[in-house]
């Protein structure tokens, strides 16, 4: 029976969605799963976070006390037999309450990333949860110790509170299920699995150079393709556009030639659904626990908050063949002895020695090489809940780039490429065993800064473009870059022509990258960072926010295709056109990269192109009549989405047929609210653009 409160979608369980929270005093309905940001959004009481600079206009959510209730009252359960409550996550610091008329039962969370039951009390009639404003300022004053980073003492994630290529939008809500059952076998975190052993084990060991890093299938090595995941979405509830937008990503990684996605430590466990894609489409995932960049504190309370975490996330992901490897943090280590801790908080032997015991306890911290722990909280949890024993590292680097050993031992983050604002030149010097992160900006192209950003806005100096840049030098270091290859003065260039270069210039240097990685033999991997965004914003992503490939992306698939083995010479064969454009093979990537773009000569840029639509496809023909660098084409009338060929050179005589890929209409929005009425347009031409343009 459907009831007003639930909707019966599985066995022995009844779901309760017909939630309010409460405004301004009036109650109002809300999506569960939800947060509080895009129920507000939805009930149009708040302007959408992510257009113009509307990000600081929402500021004050994060200030409030928010209350969710849902009546129960017209379920008529039996008597005399137990039901239990299922709060799958509850995102923030929270106060359950169960009322049977005045009284009520209590229960406290303040973990995200927990499952909670309750017993239900047999007159049950009123569920009410409220959200309290987090304490995180109070928590560290309890504590004593001054924190780098006071998202800390919070286990909500750590993304949300703002990071160099992310909005501070702290949030709270019911953001998993909820439901009701009879049966305790029922709430069981973990589903039944087959598997007893990865067939891809993780190695490593002491060799001549240092210290190995290495994945290997049936004992033979893989050379790993692909980047770091974050959130897709600032408010990462499950939802049918968040389903579409998950699709979409992890597609493109296939088709881009990855083999492996590694789940960032400053997000989120990922919902199911993602694992069943990664399972599905044969992409191996590194999973990070979700601990980033700061010492974390040895409060009882906190460690075994971290415990109950990491036993119910590795029993409920393990059951993924995709998982590949877990890692205890992102950063920690790293940050604990390059950034410069100790000399900016002053902590005394005292404390200094405390934190180090907390990292060990919590992560096992690796005073020498071998990035391995067995006692610790996170050790122990994958001991005793992955049923196929898949290795686990304390911590993502071992070594940070300012130390030698970071291309000798272990994985490696070079951030000298960015953070230290060298030529990309230096990623042929600093390659190390495993590039786990490295990576350069750039700039949505216009077509996607106008879908965020205001008509009147469109300037690179303007208000809601430098909101929608959180690296404080971010511009600066691009404009850098710019002039160094390009010969471009960024001042002079319009807003449409910097963003194209912008991300001509990313897919030059962190293109570089991986071919250095692809050519060195002492390296088994390359993950870029990143693949996503999480909101529409300037960063190093090879996939804007809407699901527009930037010229990274093809890129990327164009180098792990030459790793492939996909020759030019052993493809020919295949085409029957000899003008017919392929794709490089990587001693001309080698040759490609001799000459930086502003050493070019570049004739006026000439060409044809035809195009036809068949069944909704819009397919496109291009015949170069002069050398053409760069080819970008866009969609008219434009819609989100990717051609499977663009930002590509051919020479004079050549050709290239390309087609289009829509994105799904969920990627053009915040969480399915306001699309754009033309988000479902059918191209049926396109626009031209070369980088010939620009300098002739």
């Amino acid at each position: 029976m459907l009831l007003a409160a639930c909707s019966t979608q599985k066995a022995d369980r009844i779901y309760l969605t017909d939630w309010q929270f409460k405004y301004q005093d009036k109650w109002y309905p809300a999506s569960v799963p939800g947060l509080i940001h895009t129920d507000l959004l939805a009930n149009g009481l708040i302007p959408d976070p992510y257009l113009a600079t509307n990000e600081d206009s929402v500021r004050w959510i994060a200030d409030e006390m928010w209350t969710y209730q849902v009546d129960i009252s017209s379920l008529n359960l039996p008597k005399g037999k137990k039901h239990w409550i299922v709060f799958e996550g509850l995102a923030g610091d929270c106060l359950i309450n169960l009322y049977h008329g005045e009284e009520s039962h209590v229960l406290t969370e303040n973990n995200m990333f927990v499952q909670n039951t309750m017993e239900l009390p047999e007159d049950c009639d009123r569920i009410q949860i409220t959200f309290f404003p987090l304490q995180d300022e109070y928590n560290q004053s309890v504590y004593g110790i001054t924190l780098p980073d006071l998202r800390a003492f919070t286990r909500i994630a750590p993304y949300q509170q703002g990071w160099d290529w992310g909005p501070k939008l702290p949030t709270c809500g019911i953001w998993k299920e909820v439901y009701i059952t009879n049966d305790t076998s029922n709430i069981n975190i973990t589903d039944n699995t087959n598997l007893t052993s990865s067939p891809v084990e993780f190695r490593q060991q002491p060799d001549s150079i240092g210290q190995s890093f290495a994945f290997y299938r049936d004992g033979k090595p893989l050379f790993i393709k692909g980047a770091n995941w974050i959130p897709a979405h600032t408010f990462p509830a499950m939802s049918p556009q968040l389903a579409a937008r998950y699709r979409y990503l992890l597609c493109s990684a296939k088709e881009a030639g990855f083999n492996m996605i590694r789940i960032w430590g400053g997000g989120i466990y990922e919902h199911d659904y993602f694992y069943d894609l990664c399972d599905s489409l044969g992409l191996m995932v590194w999973q990070d626990f979700i601990f980033a960049g700061t010492p974390y504190p040895d409060i009882e309370e906190m460690l075994d908050n971290i415990d109950r975490e990491a036993r119910q996330q590795v029993s409920r992901i393990a059951r993924h063949p995709c998982v590949v490897l877990w890692c205890g943090n992102n950063e920690v280590k790293n940050g604990w002895e390059d950034w410069g801790w100790q000399d900016v908080y002053h902590w005394t032997p005292e404390q200094r020695a405390r934190l180090e015991k907390a990292m060990d306890t919590i992560f096992g911290y690796p005073g020498t090489t071998s990035n391995t722990s067995s006692t610790s909280i996170l050790a122990q949890a994958v001991r005793d809940c992955d049923p196929m024993h898949r290795s686990y590292i304390t911590t993502s680097p071992l070594y940070g780039w300012g130390h030698p050993e970071c291309t000798t031992h272990g994985d490696s983050h070079y951030w000298g490429v960015w953070w230290g604002e060298q030529p990309f030149e230096m990623y042929k010097e600093k390659t190390g065993r495993f590039m786990s992160e490295y990576g350069f900006q750039s700039y949505p192209l216009i077509s996607s800064i106008v879908q965020y950003c205001p008509t009147e806005q469109l300037n690179i100096d303007s208000t809601t473009l430098r909101n929608h840049q959180k690296h404080a030098r971010g511009r600066e270091i691009i404009d850098k870059a710019m002039q160094r290859y390009y010969g471009f003065d960024s001042r002079t260039l319009s807003l449409t022509d910097y963003a194209y270069v912008s991300q001509l210039l990313q897919a030059w240097g962190t293109g570089y990258g991986i071919l250095c990685h692809i050519a060195d033999s002492r390296c088994a991997g390359t993950l870029y960072w990143q693949l996503n965004d999480s909101w529409p914003v300037a960063s190093w992503s090879s996939i804007d926010y809407y699901g527009n490939w930037k010229a990274l992306h093809y890129r990327a698939k164009a180098l792990f295709e030459a790793e492939n083995g996909k020759r030019k010479a052993e493809s020919a064969a295949s085409h029957e056109n000899e003008n017919e454009y392929l794709e490089r093979s990587l001693d001309e990537w080698q040759q490609y990269y001799a000459t930086y773009p502003k050493d070019r000569h570049y004739d006026k840029a000439q060409y044809t192109f035809d195009q036809r639509v068949e069944d909704g496809v819009l397919t496109v023909t291009i015949r170069a009549q002069s050398d053409l660098y760069d080819v970008y084409l866009e969609p008219r009338p434009f819609r989100n989405g990717h051609f499977d060929r663009n930002f590509f050179d051919l020479k004079k005589g050549q050709q290239v047929t390309v087609r289009f890929i829509p994105a799904p209409v969920e990627m053009g929005n915040t969480l399915g609210y306001n699309t754009p009425q033309d988000a479902t347009a059918t191209p049926t031409t396109v626009v031209v653009r070369t980088l010939n343009d620009l300098y002739k």
